[in-house]
């Protein structure tokens, strides 16, 4: 069994002809959507972002490679920690089903910061973007459940990731790649206690991942090597991180079918396994025309994820609201959707808020994820007065592969998400640059444009 090396001779054959029209598009309107997080992110997550920003320009570095939105460049792997930071410090990046891994959230800064340093054009990018989770997520999907238990997937599957696409754009060759993605694996880590509780670790994790990827790859092109063999090895990477992985699964049908098919964007600023939940509440209110003050108790059945995944009902920051199923849907009941700006710190002391959590119950039910495996299914059953005990369920939430966003979706997101830090027409300017992305030409005007100091 050597699927390591399987891998790292795909990352090196593997070109953007080989790549269907249909998942070129797919990627080029996921690169659109997790770049408008990026954008808004800036602003509206503004004190963390400025912690990493704001170190990295002190710290300097070669300039080489733009940090978005602050005016500066620097180094490869610090532009792409600073803006992996800022990608998933809101988190309505996408996410990828099979292994739970906000991948794009890695990638982006991966494919960005180091193509511009070496030159790259769109479909370049594309080719490493599309290459990198590839292999990200074929490792990652083999490896849930368990690996969930405690470990924080976008951190340690992007690691992977995003080392396959810097391996790419530095034209690194098989023995060399394999190097990476082994210096890679030894390197991953990154908890889950960020999920639970909402920390600046979780913002931090797809930058560090990005930006090890970026270092590895660069330091095997200076000559480095690294561990060979390492997802397969009997202490290595899948054994160390999973209790049951499916090793000999991971290079099956490597080239023929693309996991990005299987990655799901975000209709909602908030944790993937609340949308279900969030969107059956709405559309019950909206079609029995409930109010806060009808509902006496909110019973929901989620998947099982990671025990307790979600179910903080005392967040003490805006991200941790956003990572907690009854803080969302209460919020959502309340004020009757959901959106970006609500969660602020004021809300998270709301007493209606608080009062309406007090209320909703939750159960993990393990037959919605045996009917359901491709997506996170919620079954509300919501208690009132007067209008009786009303039931919904949302099998797919709006944005899963099975429902998706359509492009108009996505660049409606990303211009509402644009202007929450720049103008319109700036907005425009980079949106249409996005949409020739796949096309051959210089995309140093695009890194000119997300460069540029924002004005909010």
């Amino acid at each position: 069994m050597d699927i390591t090396r399987q891998l790292a001779q795909f990352i090196v054959k593997h070109s953007f002809p080989d790549i269907p029209d249909s998942v070129r598009r797919l990627a080029k309107y996921t690169i659109i959507d997790t770049l408008g997080c990026c954008i808004a992110g800036y602003t509206e997550a503004r004190e963390e972002c400025e912690w990493v920003v704001n170190l990295i320009e002190e710290l300097g570095g070669t300039p080489g490679s733009s940090v978005f939105m602050n005016g500066f460049k620097t180094s490869p792997p610090l532009a792409a920690l600073a803006n992996g930071t800022m990608i998933h410090s809101i988190d309505f990046d996408d996410t990828h089903m099979g292994s739970i891994s906000h991948f794009s959230a890695s990638l982006v800064p991966t494919v960005f910061s180091l193509g511009e340093k070496v030159g790259i054009d769109g479909p370049g990018l594309i080719e490493a973007y599309v290459t990198g989770f590839e292999i990200g997520a074929r490792v990652g999907r083999q490896m849930m459940p368990s690996h969930y238990k405690f470990w924080h997937p976008t951190s340690t599957f992007g690691s992977l990731a995003s080392v396959a696409a810097a391996a790419k754009l530095l034209k690194l060759n098989a023995v060399e790649t394999e190097y990476a993605l082994g210096l890679a694996a030894d390197q991953a880590g990154g908890l889950r206690y960020c999920i639970d509780k909402g920390d600046y670790s979780k913002s931090l994790h797809p930058g560090f991942a990005a930006m090890k990827g970026v270092m590895l790859a660069l330091l095997v092109k200076k000559g480095a090597n690294g561990p060979k063999g390492i997802l397969e090895y009997p202490t290595g990477f899948c054994q160390a991180f999973s209790e049951d992985p499916e090793i000999e699964q991971i290079s099956s049908g490597l080239g023929k079918s693309f996991e990005l098919t299987s990655n799901s964007l975000k209709a909602y600023p908030t944790i993937l396994i609340s949308h279900g939940a969030i969107q059956a509440a709405l559309e019950l209110m909206e079609e029995h025309d409930v109010e806060d003050a009808d509902i006496l108790k909110i019973r929901l059945r989620t998947p099982k994820t990671a025990k307790g995944q979600g179910q903080n009902y005392h967040p003490e920051t805006p991200m941790a609201a956003r990572l907690s199923i009854p803080f969302c849907v209460a919020l959502a009941v309340v004020d009757k959707k959901i959106s970006l700006t609500q969660f602020t710190k004021e809300r998270l002391a709301d007493p209606q808020i608080n009062d309406l959590m007090g209320r909703i119950e939750i159960e993990e039910d393990g037959s919605l994820n045996e009917q359901y495996p491709e997506t996170l299914a919620s079954i509300i059953e919501m208690e009132t007065n007067g209008k009786g005990i009303l039931r919904n369920q949302v099998i797919y939430p709006k944005g899963n592969m099975k429902n998706p966003m359509t492009e108009d979706d996505i660049i409606d997101k990303f211009r509402k998400l644009c202007t929450m830090t720049i103008s319109r027409d700036r907005c425009q300017g980079i949106l249409e640059r996005l949409l020739h992305l796949d096309q051959p030409g210089s995309v140093q005007p695009l890194f000119d444009s997300l460069r540029q100091t924002s004005h909010p």
